[in-house]
């Protein structure tokens, strides 16, 4: 009877928590990587990929951008700002909504920041030519060396009711230990 609720422990935490992990952040594959440049004449704060190509194949598929900056002299008060950008997706030439997002939690190594934003799940693929441009808010002080997108197709999303089920077989198992 004591093993039980360790079995519904781990049990939970696979099919919650590692699933959830699984689906995010390892499923899929890469399709391609296109490098996003300055605008000419250079424009500070713009950043424009050459057109790339996408499928009805890839689907789900799903926008990642890779950012590599230099820190501005940084105040340990204020840190390293908040850095804001906005995002637009043109396919065919027909300009979509821009998404504006901030910069999460980076990674330093050797005095550069690197960053990387799940911009875009598309559930359906839109065969056609697409096109990413990418604009500094006026609240941004990051130096931008290089800009990166990546498309991974055939990602799978996780399931709510399935980290559900796994989170309440979790507590389950922590019911059961705490109880005996």
């Amino acid at each position: 009877m004591k093993k039980l609720p360790y079995i519904l422990i781990i049990a939970g935490l696979l099919i919650g928590p590692a699933y959830w992990v699984y689906a995010k952040f390892y499923s899929g594959s890469p399709a391609l990587s296109v490098p996003l440049s300055t605008l000419i004449p250079p424009a500070a704060g713009h950043w424009r990929s050459d057109e790339f190509a996408l499928n009805a194949h890839m689907a789900p598929a799903g926008l990642v951008l890779t950012i590599q900056g230099t820190p501005p002299s940084v105040n340990p008060i204020e840190g390293y700002g908040v850095n804001r950008y906005s995002v637009t997706l043109s396919h065919e030439g027909e300009t979509g909504k821009p998404l504006v997002f901030t910069l999460g939690k980076g990674k330093a190594e050797e005095g550069k920041l690197f960053f990387q934003e799940h911009l875009l799940l598309m559930q359906k693929v839109l065969p056609g030519r697409y096109r990413v441009e990418v604009s500094a808010l006026p609240d941004s002080n990051l130096q931008i060396e290089k800009m990166q997108l990546s498309v991974q197709q055939h990602l799978h999303e996780p399931d709510s009711r399935i980290v559900t089920a796994g989170m309440l077989v979790f507590v389950l198992g922590i019911l059961g230990w705490v109880m005996i």
